[in-house]
C-alpha cells in the first residue's frame, strides 16, 4: 500500500469494536499520507451516529472549510 499516492483518511467511531479501530490504524499507517480520525460517541456507522462530526473529518483532513 505504500504505492498509494493519494491522501487516505480512515474514519471510525470511538465506540467501534477494537478490531475495526486497529484495521483503520493499520490502513492509514501503510499509506504514504494516511490519517486516522475517530468520531466521538459513534460506532460501526459513524456517519449515521454523528453525521456532522463525520462530515467534518474529511474536510479537516483535506483542509477544506
Amino acid at each position: 500500500m505504500p504505492s498509494i499516492a493519494v491522501p487516505v483518511c480512515t474514519i471510525s467511531g470511538t465506540s467501534d469494536v477494537p478490531a475495526q479501530l486497529a484495521l483503520a490504524g493499520r490502513l492509514a499507517q501503510r499509506t504514504s499520507s494516511g490519517h486516522t480520525a475517530t468520531v466521538s460517541a459513534a460506532a460501526y456507522f459513524p456517519n449515521v451516529g454523528s453525521p456532522s462530526h463525520f462530515s467534518a473529518e474529511p474536510m479537516s483532513f483535506l483542509e477544506i472549510e
